[in-house]
C-alpha cells in the first residue's frame, strides 16, 4: 500500500513586532536621568510614585554638544516632541512624558523641544521556546541575556508599544506602528527583527 503524502509544513507567518532603535555615528551621545524616588524607575513599566520635577535636565556627554541630536534616544528614555505626537498620532496611549532639556553647561548648549518618556507596561512577550538566551546568565527577567529574541504575538495582545519584561531595555513595537513611523520619516530610526537582538 503506498505511503500517504505528507502534509505540507504550514509557512512561518512573519512576527508582527520589532525593536526599535536608533543609529547614527554621528549622533549625540547622553548620559543618564535619575529616576524619580527610590521605589521608581523608568524601566520598570509602571506609573511612577513620585512624579519628576520638570524640565528634567538630560547631560550631553562631554565632546557632544555638537553632534547630532536625535528623535528617538531611547537609552536614556528621551524623544523628542515631534517624535512623540507622531506616537500619539498613531494611536500610542500608554506612555507617561515630561518636559526635557538636553543641556551641555561645559558648551553651554541647552537643546529644548524634547521628552522623557514612561513606557506603562512591562510585557512577558518573549516566546520561551524559540528565545536563545546566554546559559551564563540565569537570569529571565528586567536583565536576561539574549542571543536571539522570539515574540511571542498571543502575550503581546496587540500592544503596539511596550517594555520586555524579560530585558526591560528594549522597546518592542507592533508592525503597524512600525509603518507609521516609517511614513513620518524619521531618519536614523531603526527598527530589527526581534530574532537580530542581541542583549
Amino acid at each position: 500500500m503506498p505511503a500517504k503524502p505528507a502534509k505540507p509544513a504550514k509557512p512561518v507567518q512573519p512576527t508582527p513586532y520589532f525593536t526599535m532603535s536608533s543609529q547614527n555615528p554621528k549622533r549625540m551621545l547622553l548620559g543618564t536621568i535619575p529616576d524619580p524616588s527610590f521605589d521608581d524607575s523608568w524601566l520598570y513599566g509602571r506609573k511612577f510614585v513620585e512624579e519628576p520635577s520638570t524640565p528634567i535636565r538630560v547631560p550631553i556627554l562631554k565632546g557632544y554638544a555638537k553632534a547630532e541630536p536625535l528623535d528617538y534616544f531611547g537609552t536614556p528614555p528621551v524623544m523628542s516632541d515631534r517624535f512623540y505626537e507622531a506616537l500619539k498620532n498613531a494611536g500610542v496611549d500608554n506612555l507617561d512624558v515630561y518636559d526635557a532639556v538636553l543641556v551641555s553647561s561645559a558648551d553651554n548648549v541647552i537643546i529644548k523641544g524634547y521628552k522623557a518618556f514612561n513606557v506603562i507596561g512591562l510585557v512577558e512577550a518573549a516566546d520561551l521556546k524559540a528565545t536563545k538566551f546566554s546559559p551564563a546568565n540565569p537570569s529571565r527577567l528586567i536583565d536576561a541575556s539574549i542571543d536571539s529574541l522570539a515574540i511571542d504575538p498571543k502575550k503581546a495582545k496587540g500592544l503596539l508599544l511596550f517594555r520586555l519584561a524579560e530585558y526591560a531595555g528594549a522597546v518592542i513595537v507592533h508592525a503597524s506602528l512600525k509603518s507609521a513611523l516609517e511614513r513620518a520619516n524619521f531618519p536614523y530610526l531603526v527598527f530589527s527583527e526581534p530574532k537580530e537582538f542581541i542583549s
